[in-house]
Order: C-alpha cells, then structure tokens, then sequence
C-alpha cells in the first residue's frame, strides 16, 4: 500500500506541475507604456549670449517606465543659421515657461546638460544616447525645480575642433527625458 500511494503522489505532483506550467504559458501580461509629457507641455529653451537670443523648442519626449516610448516632435521650434562665438565670455540658457508648461518641482529633475554632437549625427541616434559628445556643461537638480535646473552660463570650449556642430539640451527626470537639438555653427 506503501509504495502504491508514493506513486499516486508522485503521479499527483507530476500532473499539478505539468498543469501549473502550461497555465503560466499562456498568461500573457505586457509590459505598461506610459504616455510621454505632450510638446506643448514642455517650455521653450532660452540661449543667450552678448548680442542674441536664441529660443528652441523640445525634439524628443521620453519616457522610460516598463518600456521606453519614444515621442519625436517633427514641428519642434528651431532656429536657422544658429551662431555661437568662441570668444563670447559666457552663453546662458534658460527655460520660458507658461501656464501649461510643466515648470515645477513636481516632475523632479536629476539633471540638465548640454553639449555638442557633429553636426552629421542623426537626430534619433542623439535621443538614444548613442553618439560622442563634447559636454559643454550640465547642472545637478537635487530639490530644483525644472525652470531652475535649466538656469546656468556655458562656454565654447576653444579647442572645437570643427565649425559645424548640433546643440543639445538634455533634461533627464526620473523616469523621463526632454531633448532639445539645433544645428549650430562655431565661429572664432
């Protein structure tokens, strides 16, 4: 009687594992997508040097919860025959927000750069982190809000190697990023 009953426990286990299995295959959960912060949620950058003002508006949206999404602005506001001198003693950039802007603390910011990329890279492949760079400068947030995180002085470095570059301003968040890119010209 014994050994009968082992095997019908055996037989037992064997089956509730079989079942279990087959069970877990075919639930299927996919993974949450989180909608990124709308364009025109997002506030307009603010470049400033000795004599002009340059004003560009965000080109990617991230969001990087279960899964990364992705949201590409292809009206983003940019600037033409954007020019910044190496001789300049300081460039500043600021955020101008309005009421529908997220400005606040709220959304918690980590960190804010810019920097330069060759002005051959492709937009998308700048979004993904994937190409060198030349770090102009960055600010850490800690309790900042958004609008003081994005508020210091830069320079060109004087070693720019090449005349033709992109502009990058990276504003990363937690779980999020903003990406704000414009072919710039250096001039000596």
């Amino acid at each position: 009687m014994t050994t009968r009953n082992g095997y019908i426990l055996l037989f037992s286990t064997i089956l509730f594992l079989i079942i279990n299995f087959i069970a877990l295959q075919l639930i299927h959960v996919d993974a949450a997508k989180f909608a990124t912060v709308p364009f025109d949620n997002i506030p307009i950058t603010k470049i400033s040097t000795d004599n002009r003002e340059y004003r560009l508006g965000a080109d990617f949206s991230i969001d990087f919860g279960d899964e990364t999404v992705i949201q590409k602005n292809f009206d983003a506001k940019s600037v033409k025959n954007m020019t910044l001198d190496k001789k300049v003693n300081g460039s500043s950039l600021e955020l101008e927000c309005d009421s529908n802007d997220e400005c606040g603390t709220s959304v918690g910011p980590l960190l804010t750069k810019i920097y330069l990329v060759k002005s051959d890279a492709e937009d998308d492949e700048i979004a993904k982190n994937s190409i060198p760079s030349v770090e102009l400068e960055n600010n850490e947030c800690g309790t900042l809000s958004i609008q003081q995180c994005a508020d210091f002085n830069f320079t060109i470095p004087n070693d720019a190697q090449f005349q033709n570059y992109k502009i990058v301003i990276d504003m990363s968040f937690d779980e999020a990023k903003w990406i704000f890119i414009n072919p710039i010209r250096i001039t000596n």
